[in-house]
Order: structure tokens, then sequence, then C-alpha cells
């Protein structure tokens, strides 16, 4: 019986993965994660020249 739950939560998964790299939500979610990246890499810059 744990097998059968193991193999649904993974193929969920999967199928959680494959439909946000299709769906334009994955775009909005990456570019969110880009700007975010980009600002504290700017802060740990700025930290650095004080």
């Amino acid at each position: 019986m744990k097998v059968v739950i193991g193999s649904l939560f993974v193929i969920a998964l999967l199928g959680f993965g494959i439909w946000l790299v299709l769906s334009p939500t994955f775009k909005k979610v990456g570019d969110s994660a880009k700007k975010i990246k980009d600002y504290l890499e700017d802060e740990e810059d700025n930290d650095g020249t004080k």
C-alpha cells in the first residue's frame, strides 16, 4: 500500500512540474525569482563596499 501511495505522489509531483513548465504562471514565477535574486545580489555588493 505504501508503494502505491508513494508512486501516486511521485506521479503527481512530476505532473505538477510539467504543468508549471507549460503554464504561463511559470514565467511570472521565474521573473519574480530573478528580480529577488538581482535585488539580493545588489544588496551583497553594497554591503561589501562600505
